[in-house]
């Protein structure tokens, strides 16, 4: 048996990166999955992969920024398996910018999708859980929102929209568990550089900004980190299981940082 045998857990961002690996894990610990993400095409492969291995994955594509296709994604995952247990709210993007060059489109771009996005998920999905019967743990769901070391204390020149939008996550995360407690427990999860295509991302823009080498900024950030390798999807998916699973039914409001110890509190 797995920790989440039965459970329906909606997670959105599911096309790759941090979102598959959580997908995967959730597969593997028994969820029932609904896959939400922008890349219908990929975020359907990744639901046929899951599904392939025995566990049932409806894959949707969804714009999280359009209040409609977020109801209607909440809908179908309701009409499919009746009811969500766990929302994986995981969807967001970066840009890197000198902090004088943020334009005004870079900053909504980020805080929509990254902030905005998030809260409308979460209110979606908590009316939903608040209309639902307890499950065995007590709780009517979870809810875990994808934040950032980057939304904790400490500057981050290169990519302050980004920053200020995770540091967003974790005060809306501190406002969700007091309103939805005691029915709905709500938390999040603070990865910190983790190998993925995001990383990528900020690697190259960085890096062609400051004139550096493909792969400086990456070995750069990740030559600190104590337990001595970079952190992987699964990592941060093991915690998101945890987090979801019955051995944390009394954990609500937190923000759990998972590093490898790059930010020490």
């Amino acid at each position: 048996m797995g920790s989440l045998d039965g459970k329906v857990a909606l997670i959105t961002g599911a096309a790759g990166g941090i979102g598959q690996a959580m997908a995967q894990r959730f597969a593997t610990e028994g969820a029932r999955l609904v896959l939400g993400d922008l890349d219908e095409a990929r975020v359907q492969a990744v639901a046929g992969e899951i599904g392939q291995s025995g566990a049932d994955a409806l894959g949707i594509a969804v714009d999280v920024t359009r209040g409609e296709q977020i109801r209607a994604m909440v809908r179908s995952s309701v009409d499919r398996f009746g009811r969500i247990d766990v929302l994986m709210n995981n969807a967001g993007v970066v840009r890197v910018s000198r902090l004088l060059d943020v334009t005004e489109e870079h900053w909504d771009f980020i805080l929509n999708v990254n902030a905005r996005a998030v809260f409308f998920v979460l209110q979606a999905v908590g009316r939903q859980m608040l209309d639902q019967q307890s499950g065995s743990d007590g709780l009517r769901g979870r809810i875990i929102n994808t934040a950032s070391i980057a939304g904790k204390p400490g500057g981050r020149p290169m990519f302050a929209p980004y920053a200020a939008s995770k540091a967003a996550v974790i005060s809306l995360t501190h406002s969700a568990a007091a309103a939805l407690a005691p029915h709905v427990a709500v938390n999040a999860i603070c990865p910190g550089a983790v190998e993925t295509q995001m990383w990528e991302q900020i690697d190259a823009e960085w890096g062609e900004l400051e004139g550096r080498q493909k792969g400086d900024v990456w070995r750069e950030r990740i030559a600190p980190i104590p337990l001595g390798r970079p952190q992987r999807a699964e990592d941060v998916a093991g915690v998101a299981a945890f987090l979801a699973g019955p051995d944390a039914a009394y954990i609500t409001g937190q923000a759990v940082t998972v590093d490898g110890g790059l930010v020490m509190s």
